[in-house]
């Protein structure tokens, strides 16, 4: 179960770096769509990142409990589903709430939009950690019995 887990980080990490890519490729486009186009090229990072990522993340979470990962990461693998939820329900509101919207953004809005991409950044950042963690959970060949105690098991 612990190299599922580390597999499912790295589709994590897979699925994070084609969001920068997603985004890039929709902002290029041109001539830009309308406001609210549903074939607008930002459609596939809108769809990656409300979608994708967070399942991702909760199935990562799943395996990490059922690969007994620890507290600490199985927590971490929880982040990027939780900063997620933050872009969606905290920046984006604040962003209305400060006067952008489909049609124009103000300066005000335009500073809360831009911890979008400070939120994205931690995202991947965490991403990464998980794969590094994943990994050597992977490689450790250390199960702790009911006792508590360390039993080293041939890999």
């Amino acid at each position: 179960m612990r190299k599922a887990y580390f597999v499912l980080t790295v589709l994590q990490l897979v699925a994070v770096l084609a969001q920068f890519y997603f985004a890039t490729f929709g902002a290029f486009e041109t001539p830009h769509p309308a406001p609210g186009d549903p074939n607008a090229a930002i459609g596939y990072h809108v769809m990656n990142g409300t979608m994708i990522i967070p399942l991702i993340s909760l199935i990562t979470t799943i395996a990490a409990a059922f690969a007994k990962a620890g507290g600490r990461l199985i927590g971490l693998s929880i982040v990027p589903f939780v900063l997620v939820a933050v872009q969606l329900f905290v920046i984006f509101p604040l962003a209305e709430i400060a006067g952008a919207t489909e049609t124009k953004t103000t300066t005000a809005g335009l500073a809360v939009l831009g911890f979008h991409a400070l939120d994205g950044v931690a995202i991947l950042a965490v991403a990464v950690i998980l794969v590094r963690k994943a990994r050597a959970l992977a490689k450790d060949t250390t199960v702790l019995t009911r006792s508590g105690t360390g039993v080293t098991t041939p890999a």
